[in-house]
């Protein structure tokens, strides 16, 4: 079916529910002051429409349909629509913006900043699309936009392969490429954007169209870190790469002594090569706050634990399991909470120095009962790709700093935010950037600082394939 017949088809459908008498008419909505009114009629013509399925609030599924992983946003959209394909896509975005509601996009439900759902809206669902194509002879790899990080290591490690991705296994691959890409290759092979060939892209008016460097290359631009700004990405292709063993594991050090370990990893951090994937961690324990070295090192071992005595030595870890294993070995160990509330935000420092390593030292001995500060160290592949050219601005040297705090409580909330962003102002002084895939908030400086001085360039192609901000539920950036 043609776009236009597309547009015909649901104008009608609308246009019909219109005519119905008020009976026929309900709530598609949980909370009061935030109920959608949608037409039953115009609804069960969508559904029949498409090829996936439509989830309303009376559905014995939508309370777990609705859920996302960070359990701070407890949001009831209107309905969502499980889509199976590109056309279910376009179908579901029409029908939104005819009924004048708010769309907002999901792949795997991590959005710190809840943006996978919406109150009173449409949820396009992507989690149904998990197909995966592996062309082993080209090293490449195409997926459908529900793809999730262990669902794409599954399919590719049996040939010895690997595309760049996230060291969370239940992350989408979608939001991960989208937002720029961190990950145990990036130090050898750049982000997972600098490894996407090419996308399948239904824009805002139902549109679909291919991208890459050849064709439509500005979309392809903006969409290597941009964001879900520009339309909705139904399909990826990456370039894979060889992985084989890896040295990994964990150094876990006694509590205290933060400054010097943390003095320790930025002075290692400088000097490792591009085999190396430097990664701090400081958490609470009960006798105070500890530091970890994460240590993924893609090489022989002998090598690898010479490369590692600054960090056995004089400080020595409490807790060293590193050890020979596979690549996805270790992709498998990565982080893998269970959905929790929480709130988180970060910044990107070139340099950690002495004075930043002050303040977090402070902040992490006054830090709330559930806490969590990661260093990813930028070094490497990822350092050398210029900072205008993918959307994607985070490209010196230097280390990204996520800050976040929990609750099991809703009464510890408050405190636990204002303590994650005054760590967050405190750095700001040594900071420059930020990166959009972990920030639990938006503002228009935030969104303007992880993208500096490609925001405008960014503002410009937004104007050309979304002029009325159909897709805003993201770190938004505003048609010029």
């Amino acid at each position: 079916m043609s776009v236009s017949t597309r547009r015909r088809f649901l104008g009608q459908s609308i246009l019909a529910a219109a005519g119905l008498c008020a009976s026929r008419i309900r709530m598609f909505a949980a909370r009061p002051g935030k109920n959608a009114l949608l037409d039953e009629s115009a609804v069960q013509r969508l559904a029949s429409a498409i090829s996936g399925r439509v989830i309303t609030p009376e559905a014995s599924e939508y309370e777990s349909a609705r859920l996302v992983f960070n359990r701070a946003f407890d949001l009831h959209p209107a309905m969502i629509v499980r889509c199976a394909n590109a056309i279910d896509v376009a179908r579901t975005l029409e029908f939104a913006q005819t009924s004048s509601l708010p769309v907002a996009v999901r792949s795997g439900g991590h959005s710190r900043a809840g943006f996978s759902v919406c109150d009173g809206g449409v949820v396009i669902d992507l989690s149904p699309m998990k197909r995966v194509d592996v062309d082993a002879p080209r090293r490449v790899a195409r997926a459908g936009a529900g793809l999730l990080v262990g669902d794409m290591d599954a399919a590719t490690m049996r040939f010895g392969l690997a595309a760049p991705s996230g060291g969370c296994p239940n992350v989408g691959m979608a939001g991960f490429t989208l937002g720029g890409g961190e990950g145990l290759l990036m130090t050898m092979h750049g982000a997972g954007c600098d490894n996407l060939l090419s996308a399948h892209v239904v824009l805002a008016d139902g549109k679909e169209v291919e991208t890459s460097l050849e064709s439509n290359p500005d979309l392809f631009w903006a969409i290597r870190g941009g964001g879900g700004n520009f339309g909705v990405v139904t399909g990826f292709e990456y370039q894979l790469h060889p992985v084989g063993n890896v040295l990994a594991g964990a150094l876990t050090y006694p509590p205290g002594r933060i400054a010097e370990l943390l003095n320790g990893f930025a002075k290692f951090n400088a000097s490792v090569p591009d085999e190396m994937v430097p990664l701090g961690e400081l958490l609470p324990s009960e006798q105070g706050p500890r530091f970890v070295n994460h240590i993924c090192y893609f090489g022989d071992a002998r090598t690898g634990n010479d490369l590692l005595r600054p960090l056995r030595a004089p400080l020595k870890p409490e807790h060293d399991d590193l050890r020979m294993m596979s690549y996805f070995e270790a992709q498998a160990a990565g982080f893998r909470p269970a959905p929790f509330a929480h709130f988180q935000s970060n910044v990107f420092l070139p340099k950690m120095s002495e004075a930043a390593v002050e303040v977090i030292t402070k902040a992490v001995s006054n830090a709330p009962r559930q806490f969590r500060v990661l260093m990813v160290g930028f070094v490497g592949a990822i350092t050398r790709v210029r900072a205008n050219e993918t959307a994607f601005a985070l490209r010196q040297p230097g280390v990204e700093v996520d800050i976040l705090g929990s609750w099991s409580a809703l009464a510890e909330k408050a405190d636990t935010v204002q303590w994650v962003k005054s760590l967050r102002d405190s750095l700001r002084p040594f900071a420059h950037g930020v990166y959009v895939n972990q920030l639990g908030e938006t503002s228009d400086e935030l969104v303007r600082a992880a993208y500096a001085s490609n925001y405008e360039r960014l503002a410009e192609i937004k104007r050309r394939y979304d002029p009325n901000n159909v897709l805003r539920r993201n770190q938004n950036i505003k048609p010029a």
